[in-house]
């Protein structure tokens, strides 16, 4: 009888163990906060959407060059031709992306803000990694995410490799480089998601279908992305 109690108190503390791993957590899946941008060819534009993402709201800027600043359009635009970024839900065949398109020797930054609307406090503590699905990229590509306690914040990256079809990005936060000793992953008030060209052409296009939070490793093609 003394064995079967501890073999059933051991059944018990593995399940208290794995039931305390946290499950996936959806930071956008673009299926809510549908928009379309106009094309841009210059200058900085940002644009609201509200919906099921984590904090409520996506604040998105695009930044292709300073107007402000003599010759710099010349230089990261040179053949003025356009850019521009949208939110689609799924319709039929199509699931939900977020979607770049960049011309010719363009090369656009798209910050992707979350909690910057409404007060936001997540605990990404209770997770190893996030994750970042791509339905394809047409060029190189720098990426960072930013993540915020109040005014203190800890980044991760990569330089990706173009890929012609679905992939994913994790970025263990582990390997986040934390810029301030008050930031805290369990007490996150802010993110920044950031797509910027490293293509020596710019023209940089690539779809996103979902972000999020998680402890495992997805199967298939996986980008270990970290400095």
């Amino acid at each position: 009888m003394k064995s079967r109690s501890v073999v059933s108190l051991l059944v018990c503390l593995t399940a208290m163990v794995f039931g305390a791993v946290a499950q996936d957590k959806t930071i956008d899946d673009f299926t809510t906060g549908a928009y379309q941008s106009p094309s841009y060819k210059n200058g900085s534009h940002q644009s609201i959407q509200a919906g099921s993402m984590i904090g409520g709201s996506r604040v998105t800027g695009m930044s292709i060059c300073d107007t402000t600043v003599k010759g710099q359009c010349a230089a990261f635009n040179p053949y003025s031709q356009a850019s521009s970024y949208g939110f689609f839900p799924a319709k039929g065949s199509r699931v939900a992306s977020m979607v770049q398109t960049a011309g010719y020797y363009a090369s656009p930054r798209i910050d992707m803000g979350y909690g910057f609307q409404a007060a936001m406090d997540e605990n990404f503590g209770a997770y190893q990694k996030i994750r970042i699905n791509f339905s394809g990229l047409s060029q190189p590509l720098n990426f960072n995410i930013l993540l915020f306690t109040g005014t203190a914040h800890a980044q991760g990256g990569c330089n990706m490799p173009a890929y012609p079809g679905s992939f994913s990005a994790e970025l263990p936060l582990s390997l986040f480089i934390v810029q301030s000793q008050t930031f805290d992953f369990a007490h996150v008030t802010a993110a920044d998601v950031i797509f910027q060209s490293s293509s020596t052409i710019g023209n940089v296009s690539f779809g996103v279908t979902s972000i999020e939070l998680t402890n495992t490793t997805k199967s298939g093609i996986v980008i270990d992305c970290h400095y």
